[in-house]
């Protein structure tokens, strides 16, 4: 008996960039499908295909790439049971063990910072963000293959073996490697913030950097101290996220937030104040659900503000 669940479908993209993912058990087996949802995507998924295999190259010594096999138009991967670094953090800030998950980002950001570089003005990574000829001529330290997405939620681990999974976003260009660092840490303190919260003590304190509507976000201060202090800054980096959203979807991209001006630094969030955040988040969630149009007013909004504020 075979079963079919579709696990993401990205039909918000814009046409050329559409794919669903779905996950196929039969007889105890499981793959991955990656298949594109309009005939305008079909050359995606054949460039992706491309992606893993360059990435995989780039990556040696450092990480594995997991590579699909493309039949009838779809990429087909192998399903990995492991858990993912994101999950291995999460289980590690449950634990009550804030400094092993320190530990786990720092492996993490040293692998990065291990990889090939090059000092140069990513002029391609500028061009697919709408920055063409908006930009000045200073020299940054970049990743000499753009890997958007390497993040810890598509990173894999089992025993020594780091698998990176979706080389949708993988380009054969300089990008920032801050850049990348500023994606993951972002998306942690967004999937991750109840966990961050309830680890949040005198020894281990935490700043308010990101919000997005009414939801304010909290990261480690070792975790913000591998964002600030260089050459770019936040809001600039915030800029460059919007900018390649827009690249993926144009006009259907959503807001991706806000720099908090004035960062606040906590030293402990009590467990009701956490637990009565999470309920909250789910009751806006469902008015915003229960309103059609009101989501759309509320992103269109904070793009216009955030576009005030850079």
């Amino acid at each position: 008996m075979q079963t079919k669940v579709i696990i993401r479908e990205n039909s918000w993209r814009l046409e050329k960039f559409q794919t669903k993912t779905i996950l196929v058990a039969e007889n105890g087996h499981q793959v991955i499908w990656k298949c594109p949802i309009t005939e305008a995507a079909l050359p995606f998924i054949n460039a992706i295909a491309d992606r893993e295999k360059a990435s995989r190259e780039y990556l040696k010594g450092h990480f594995d790439v997991l590579c699909g096999d493309i039949e009838d138009g779809c990429l087909k991967y192998d399903y990995l049971p492991n858990k993912s670094l994101m999950q291995i953090i999460e289980m590690q800030f449950q634990q009550d063990s804030p400094s092993m998950a320190d530990k786990t980002i720092k492996a993490y950001v040293d692998k990065i910072k291990a990889l090939q570089s090059i000092y140069t003005v990513p002029e391609e990574f500028y061009q697919i963000i709408g920055l063409d000829g908006a930009y000045d001529n200073t020299k940054l330290l970049c990743l000499c293959r753009g890997l958007l997405d390497l993040t810890p939620r598509n990173i894999f681990v089992s025993d020594s073996e780091w698998m990176v999974i979706d080389s949708e976003w993988s380009f054969d260009f300089p990008v920032p490697m801050i850049f990348v660092l500023f994606r993951a840490i972002r998306e942690m303190a967004v999937m991750l913030q109840p966990e961050i919260r309830l680890a949040t003590n005198p020894s281990n304190p935490a700043h308010c950097l990101f919000a997005r509507g009414l939801n304010t976000y909290y990261v480690p201060a070792s975790w913000r101290a591998y964002l600030v202090g260089g050459e770019v800054g936040l809001n600039q980096m915030l800029r460059w996220e919007m900018g390649f959203q827009r690249y993926v979807s144009a006009s259907n991209c959503r807001s991706v937030g806000r720099i908090v001006r004035t960062p606040k630094t906590r030293t402990k969030f009590s467990a009701r104040a956490c637990t009565r955040r999470r309920h909250l988040a789910t009751a806006a969630k469902k008015f915003l659900a229960g309103i059609p149009g009101l989501k759309a007013v509320f992103d269109s909004f904070e793009k216009r503000l955030f576009q005030k504020r850079i």
